[in-house]
């Protein structure tokens, strides 16, 4: 969207309307961000993809350009202490953001459970499939990524 591509205006007139950009969009995002110069020896895909779908037109576009992914990593956390995490922030900060609490975050639990989970096995058949402890400190979280990722 910031590069002023033709396929980010498609992607900021959809958001602009409070839209989620469609799939084919956000391909066509990947595809033409991936084939930057900065890319070459490889590239990290945060939060894509979120579902089966997204998930094998992500293969099918690999594919096309002879690559693969190299790890999918899932960072596993307990909701409960995600719920109770949040609501201490609320509870503790004066400028909690409107998305920020208990009700949100179940939104998003939920949405997450519904949409997302499904692509675990997807990935776990495939072999790819990587967990990390998401409780863990920050940078044990990282070094465990890191290795993954050698």
């Amino acid at each position: 969207v910031a590069s002023g591509s033709e396929i980010g205006k498609q992607a900021k007139e959809v958001m602009a309307k409070g839209q989620l950009v469609s799939d084919d969009i956000m391909i066509a995002l990947i595809r033409a961000r991936t084939a930057e110069a900065d890319c070459v020896r490889g590239f990290i895909l945060d939060g894509f993809p979120r579902t089966v779908a997204q998930a094998e037109a992500l293969d099918v576009m690999l594919a096309a350009k002879n690559k693969k992914l190299g790890a999918v990593i899932q960072l596993v956390v307990d909701e409960d202490a995600l719920l109770a995490r949040i609501e201490k922030r609320a509870a503790e900060s004066v400028n909690v953001r409107p998305d920020d609490n208990a009700e949100a975050l179940k939104k998003r639990l939920t949405a997450y459970r519904e949409q997302t989970a499904p692509i675990v096995p997807y990935y776990d058949a495939k072999k790819m499939l990587k967990k990390v402890d998401g409780m863990a400190a920050v940078n044990v979280v990282s070094e465990q990524i890191d290795k993954i990722l050698g």
